[in-house]
């Protein structure tokens, strides 16, 4: 993104450098943090959001996991939606996207955080361990990324 260091520095990364994950439960902590952000979010705007997000027991394993590491992995999935040095054009400007992030309810109920981080989609189950549901819902809508379809199309 050519973002200067401290020293004025400009670091060079190309796509052929490659990349490295985080360590797997990391990670998945991470994810997960950023999930319960992205809720809070979302729901700050309905009346007594707080105390349902609080009080909501189908969170009490993410939270656990996240703020004191419990219990086992939580999975995620990662895809790259676009490179990480993409530049799109929609006639007035040009631009670079560093993230974007949504929540997808599916049909069964299930809520899945999005994040996408220099074009790499990650998702994350907020009520359980299980990745069944988005597989199913990509499956579904022709693997197109729920973060540019519906009302973020």
């Amino acid at each position: 993104m050519k973002v200067p260091s401290k020293r004025g520095r400009i670091s060079e990364w190309n796509p052929s450098d490659g990349h490295e994950l985080p360590d797997e439960r990391l990670m998945g902590r991470f994810l997960g943090m950023a999930a319960l952000e992205i809720l809070v979010h979302k729901v700050q705007g309905v009346e007594a959001w707080n105390m349902e997000v609080v009080d909501n027991k189908e969170l009490d394993d993410l939270r656990k996991h996240v703020r004191f590491n419990e219990g086992d992995d939580w999975p995620f999935m990662f895809r790259t939606l676009h490179p990480v040095n993409a530049v799109f054009d929609d006639e007035k400007d040009r631009y670079e996207i560093l993230h974007e992030f949504d929540l997808l309810i599916t049909d069964n109920s299930e809520c899945y955080s999005l994040v996408s981080i220099f074009g790499v989609e990650f998702s994350l189950n907020l009520g359980g361990r299980t990745l069944e549901g988005y597989k199913r819902w990509l499956s579904e809508n022709e693997n197109v990324s729920p973060l540019y379809v519906g009302k973020n199309a």
